[in-house]
């Protein structure tokens, strides 16, 4: 058993140095084949972070404008069209708008 151990792989059955050459070197082209295919994968992933980005962006950002500018213009559409809402309406949005009432004098009261 010992003596497998010292035997040289030139001489070993089944093996010979050609083989191993052809071995190494299909071994070498498809590390780099890998090497090629994890450059582009990586590449897709930072486009990937990069687009997630820009939704995000697409989606909050007119969202957070809209909270800042929308209450005062329609504060302004209320004042100018305040006659043609009807009754109580109109003066619980101004209200609402306002800040001055909560969502508990919309509700129908007891």
């Amino acid at each position: 058993m010992s003596e497998n151990f010292k035997t040289p792989i030139e001489n070993l059955p089944g093996n010979n140095l050609e083989e191993m050459k052809e071995l190494l070197q299909k071994n070498l082209e498809l590390t780099q084949e890998i090497h090629e295919m994890t450059h582009k994968i990586k590449s897709y992933i930072t486009f990937q972070k990069f687009m997630s980005t820009i939704y995000f962006l697409i989606i909050f950002v007119p969202i957070i404008l809209s909270l800042i500018y929308l209450p005062p213009l329609l504060k302004g559409l209320f004042s100018q069209y305040g006659d043609l809402l009807q009754g109580g309406q109109g003066d619980q949005l101004k209200n609402l708008l306002n800040g001055q009432s909560g969502l508990q004098d919309l509700l129908p009261k007891k």
